[in-house]
């Protein structure tokens, strides 16, 4: 778009469908069958369960797992002590929201950061960079909320 002059999202957006069509003449290939092989979703399909990144972790003799950096504590139960030694499933949803699982059992837990404090070399995942900034901003530092004072 540089080289064509393009500097406003108005000249962007007509150019858009020029640049597609030609993409799609240059690239653009014919499928070997014309079969359709998309189905409908039943209503049993769960799509943020079916998109979810699962992943095993062992669990520790004091009823703890470490998945990403993270220590997650299980509450102590029959249930959870059976599970000492064995795998259970985490399930990291495309929300970010984790959920400990053992034969489709979902596992009460409470999550531990092992990330006390910053090392200024280390670089910080994005999914935890808002409570690395907080423990590296210095209490005098922070501003006051307003609401509460």
């Amino acid at each position: 778009m540089r080289l064509r002059g393009i500097t406003t999202l108005e000249a962007a957006n007509a150019f858009a469908r020029h640049f597609i069509a030609d993409f799609n003449t240059r690239f653009a290939k014919a499928p070997r069958s014309e079969f359709d092989a998309h189905r409908p979703l039943r209503p049993d399909d769960d799509l943020k369960l079916i998109l979810t990144w699962r992943v095993q972790r062992k669990v520790s003799l004091s009823l703890t797992l470490q998945h990403d950096k993270v220590i997650y504590l299980l509450a102590e139960s029959p249930v959870s002590r059976a599970l000492i030694h064995h795998y259970i499933d985490v399930f990291e949803y495309p929300d970010g929201e984790i959920e400990l699982r053992a034969d489709g059992l979902t596992l009460p837990c409470t999550r531990y950061d092992r990330l006390p404090a910053i090392d200024m070399a280390e670089v910080v995942d994005n999914k935890r960079l808002g409570r690395a900034l907080e423990v590296a901003v210095p209490n005098e530092l922070k501003t006051p909320d307003l609401a509460t004072t």
